[in-house]
């Protein structure tokens, strides 16, 4: 684990960016039978909790974590470090690699909160509510990003089937150690807590044995006499919600029978916000939303089990919860308003370098100030967009394509980098002049058998043709690529000719495959 470590520690000497996350997986248990594990997650009985489902589960997780790209991840409801180590394993065939762990392990309770990390774990300590109960301990985490020192707490508080002095008992818990912290801090977790938890309490009588009082708007004081505090108020002693950020409509990560709230949260104190230490990246939060983690009817793609969830294993979905995440850095804090005001203006003006897409992949994941001259885009779908120049490489944008328009030449300022299962691509980028529309036949690849795949990975094909067979396609003289359709029901069928037009090359699992959007 320490060389692994080693290998990675330069480029978050260079990124001064780095990406915290918060995902309830729902009940990842492992295969060892221990007696506390819950009816249904008995390992290799009626139920189907064995080898294969498993497997599925941690491809399944896998597969959100790698979309969603942590560098630093709190976990809620992981049943062992069993578990927990299973999952680092599965996350680095993606590229994720996480090498740190750390899970809550004091005090026995069928799941448990855990950590994986980049960066380097120099504390772990955990805080018990309540050593006479079984409320779940809180997972206090250490790290050090850059030489700065931040701590996680990770919780997972009693759910909304008890009363709120239950979850009061964690909230104190909490309260009491950071009053006592003096380094930077973030408390995150599924807190089962709306984010205006004091209002929402006054319409349960059933949860509301506290008079109104909560752990979250009163105890860790996220509110003011009702109103919630934001991130321009927020003072010593007080903390902010980045639920906040979104409009009241957008603020939720679990929906119960179409009851939608806010249980899974990312909340700060008042150092997040200055010019000194780790600072939270302005607007930055988000809950993660990729198609796949709906139904067609718009619910929770969560992990099936029959008879109404409390069954047999049925090996398909994810979880009951959203995962939510928000960007940080060692760089002083900055208000965004518009294009960007800068709050502290200690910041210097950072040279741009201008370069070929060809030196993006030379380069180190993480932030950059790069340009990029007379790109075009021959490819836009969904949350991905291709660019590329003429004579040069191709290279992924992912999700901040929305200044992007398919067909359109331009010169970029690249501003962040990540390694996605092996490829480069950009994360953030800033339009700088945009020269109108161009043709881009010229740029797209006119034949399959004529790339390299193990290479030329998100160049696009004008077009392909073949036979499927077994999710190959075979398109002569022996040789095969893996096709991927993110639309299941589009697949074709086996040993069915078909063509694509306009296909990108992407990578699962460090293999190519053609990726139909």
């Amino acid at each position: 684990m320490k060389s692994l470590f080693l290998i990675f520690l330069p480029i978050y000497l260079l990124c001064g960016e780095f990406r915290v996350a918060t995902y309830n997986v729902e009940n990842l248990f492992d295969l060892r039978k221990s007696g506390s594990e819950y009816t249904e997650y008995i390992p290799f009985t009626g139920y189907g909790w064995n080898e294969k489902n498993f497997r599925k589960k941690l491809e399944n997780i896998s597969r959100v974590i790698c979309d969603m790209k942590p560098d630093i991840l709190a976990l809620q409801e992981i049943e062992s470090d069993d578990a927990l180590l299973a999952l680092q394993n599965e996350l680095s065939k993606c590229g994720v690699n996480l090498p740190q762990r750390a899970i809550a392990k004091k005090k026995v309770t069928a799941v448990r909160c855990a950590l994986l990390s980049k960066f380097p774990i120099v504390d772990v300590k955990e805080l018990d509510p309540d050593p006479k109960s079984k409320l779940r301990n809180i997972l206090e985490v250490t790290v050090e990003v850059d030489g700065r020192r931040v701590t996680l707490f990770v919780n997972h508080w009693k759910s909304r089937s008890g009363p709120e002095s239950l979850r009061l008992k964690s909230a104190k818990a909490v309260a009491k150690r950071v009053s006592r912290i003096e380094n930077d801090y973030i408390i995150l977790g599924d807190l089962n807590s709306n984010w205006n938890e004091w209002r929402e309490i006054l319409h349960s009588k059933r949860v509301n044995d506290t008079d109104g009082i909560t752990g979250i708007g009163h105890i860790l004081k996220t509110q003011i006499d009702g109103k919630p505090v934001y991130k321009r108020r927020v003072k010593r002693g007080y903390h902010t919600n980045l639920w906040l950020e979104l409009p009241s409509k957008r603020r939720w990560s679990h929906n119960f029978f179409g009851h939608k709230s806010a249980l899974d949260h990312i909340i700060l104190p008042p150092s997040m916000f200055d010019d000194k230490g780790v600072n939270y990246i302005d607007r930055s939060f988000r809950p993660f939303k990729p198609y796949y983690l709906f139904k067609s009817n718009g619910a929770i793609f969560r992990w099936q089990k029959a008879k109404r969830g409390h069954g047999k294993h049925l090996g398909e979905g994810y979880s009951d919860h959203l995962p939510i995440y928000a960007d940080f850095t060692t760089s002083p804090f900055r208000f965004k308003k518009g294009e960007e005001t800068t709050k502290f203006s200690s910041q210097a003006a950072v040279k741009r370098t201008v370069v070929n897409v060809a030196d993006l992949y030379k380069k180190s994941p993480g932030r950059c100030n790069i340009i990029l001259k007379k790109v075009v885009v021959i490819y836009k779908k969904g949350s991905i967009a291709i660019i590329k120049a003429r004579g040069d490489r191709a290279i992924a944008v992912y999700k901040d394509i929305d200044s992007l328009e398919l067909g359109h030449e331009y010169d970029i300022a690249v501003e962040r980098l990540y390694n996605y299962r092996g490829v480069q691509e950009i994360t953030k980028l800033n339009v700088l002049e945009d020269f109108g529309k161009r043709d881009i036949g010229p740029l797209l690849s006119k034949s399959l058998k004529k790339i390299d795949l193990q290479k030329d990975l998100s160049e696009v094909v004008a077009k392909v043709e073949g036979v499927y067979k077994r999710g190959y396609l075979y398109y002569g003289n022996g040789l095969k690529v893996k096709l991927y359709f993110k639309n299941r029901s589009s697949r074709p069928k086996n040993g069915e000719r078909i063509v694509l037009k306009n296909v990108r090359i992407g990578v699962y699992k460090n293999r190519p495959e053609l990726v139909v959007d």
